[in-house]
């Protein structure tokens, strides 16, 4: 009974999925989002390109604003498997996503008390970090050539962290 249900839902997934990106198709999306673990809010840039039909490549690069006087950037290198849902003509696209990246945090200086007086605890210093990441995403088209879009990642590091980003999205 067990394969006989995993064959039927196969089919009921095989006929309602199918790749979406063609090969060669590329976009630019902006984005805003959050960070975990300094619990702080980023902007970022990201494009893509489809090297395969339904697997592309997105490099993104993402700035997340100083909080408790620290700054962060991350580079990330990800690869999206594209599947596409379409109901009543309009298709959106989720995807899972592994990828590899650096991490850098810019940590200012900070300043303590001490019987009134202000001293210089720590001077400023900057750490950047190599990470694995793992997430996944969905797209919303608006247009033939526009969309918006939810991603999440999981990034594994010294400085793991949740990344959750919406975006909006231009193809070329």
């Amino acid at each position: 009974m067990k394969r006989f249900l995993f064959v039927v839902f196969s089919l009921v997934l095989a006929l309602g999925v199918n790749a979406q990106s063609q090969k060669g198709e590329a976009s630019l999306m902006g984005s805003v989002g959050y960070q975990s673990n300094y619990q702080r809010f980023g902007v970022g840039l990201q494009a893509r390109y489809a090297i395969l039909n339904n697997l592309r490549i997105a490099p993104e690069v993402n700035f997340f604003f100083p909080k408790d006087k620290v700054t962060g950037l991350d580079v990330n290198v990800n690869f999206h498997y594209v599947f596409n849902f379409k109901a009543d003509g309009q298709g959106f696209q989720v995807y899972p996503l592994a990828g590899v990246g650096m991490q850098t945090n810019f940590y200012g200086s900070k300043d303590i008390t001490y019987n009134g007086e202000q001293i210089d605890h720590e001077a400023s210093h900057t750490n950047t970090d190599f990470a694995f990441s793992l997430g996944g995403g969905i797209t919303l088209p608006l247009s033939a050539k526009s969309y918006l879009n939810a991603e999440t990642k999981f990034m594994f590091g010294d400085k793991e962290s949740l990344v959750f980003m919406l975006g909006y999205g231009w193809k070329f």
